[in-house]
């Protein structure tokens, strides 16, 4: 199992079109592999540009402790390119993570703080902000709110259009799941301006749809799930809403089942929020001509979830309704 790529670059990740599980008489599905950064995530990306803006504007230096809260691929991306800059790194971790999560985190010298998995991120976030209070010479990157998040995606939006354009193709739709919102805002922002004509798909896991619940006008109630990174109980501060043409739920074992094609059929060895990301542009491609584009994101790999290849880890599993 390789947990991560200490020498490889972040970014300029590769575009890929589906073929094998690509559907006859459907739009062209375009994905950005994201999962190919060092610590196997789309996180990368996020955090290499906040650790350079911020010590850009002097607002941290080396010597100090940043503290995160995420479900492990921020803080794995925190961790690393903590270590590689001399800061000491605190990941406040809901309960219930996978094992590999914990593992990357601490082989890059990363902390874990872990908080209740009823709590989840929005307790994870208190806890985050209460132990910078607490320890003085700390800085909480807070990646939900940090608007460095989703400024960090414009780059990988310029280079979905680059790519496209090289390959002769317009992009058409742009469909994403929801967790801190930077990604999809990011892109989203980047691939409106130079497509004006293109609709956007904002993608929330079906127990924690925030997003959806607003917007239709109905009553929002956070559920646990087993797509680790979405759903985090809120809509996410980082998620530019005028951006978001619509939005389409999914269910864990839409991912979940998707990721196994993906790996099996395509090759592409990725986890199960990208396995719903690819769900949600399958079904929106049906819908369209075979001359249209639409584009997504693999967020990350899957051996960040072996040792809970069933999609049902404990806390999921023992939710009636789950």
């Amino acid at each position: 199992m390789s947990t991560t790529d200490p020498g490889a670059e972040t970014g300029r990740t590769e575009l890929y079109e589906l073929c094998r599980i690509a559907e006859p008489g459907a739009a062209r599905i375009f994905a950005k592999c994201e999962f190919r950064n060092p610590t196997g995530s789309h996180k990368d990306r996020v955090f290499s540009y906040m650790i350079d803006e911020l010590e850009k504007a002097k607002t941290i230096s080396p010597g100090m402790t940043l503290v995160e809260c995420s479900t492990g691929n921020g803080g794995a991306a925190l961790s690393r390119v903590g270590a590689q800059r001399g800061y000491r790194v605190v990941i406040v971790m809901p309960e219930g993570m996978t094992e590999e999560r914990r593992k990357q985190i601490a082989s890059w010298g990363g902390t874990v703080v872990e908080t209740s998995a009823d709590g989840f991120l929005l307790e994870g976030e208190e806890t985050a902000r209460r132990y910078t209070a607490e320890n003085p010479g700390s800085h909480f990157l807070d990646q939900s709110t940090n608007a460095l998040n989703w400024r960090a995606w414009r780059s990988c939006g310029h280079e979905i259009v680059t790519d496209l354009r090289a390959a002769g193709r317009t992009p058409g739709h742009f469909i994403c799941s929801l967790g801190t919102g930077g990604t999809f805002t990011g892109i989203a922002d980047v691939l409106k301006g130079a497509h004006p004509g293109l609709r956007t798909w904002a993608v929330e896991v079906d127990r924690s749809a925030a997003l959806y619940a607003k917007r239709n006008g109905l009553p929002f109630e956070h559920h646990t799930h087993n797509l680790m990174g979405l759903g985090p109980g809120k809509v996410p501060s980082n998620l530019r809403e005028e951006l978001v043409d619509e939005v389409e739920l999914i269910t864990g074992d839409d991912g979940w089942s998707t990721m196994k094609r993906l790996i099996s059929e395509e090759g592409l060895p990725v986890g199960p929020t990208a396995g719903g990301n690819i769900f949600a542009a399958q079904r929106l491609a049906r819908t369209l001509p075979p001359e249209e584009v639409v584009v997504t994101v693999l967020f990350d790999s899957a051996w960040k979830y072996f040792s809970i290849w069933d999609g049902r880890y404990n806390r999921y599993r023992t939710e009636p309704d789950a």
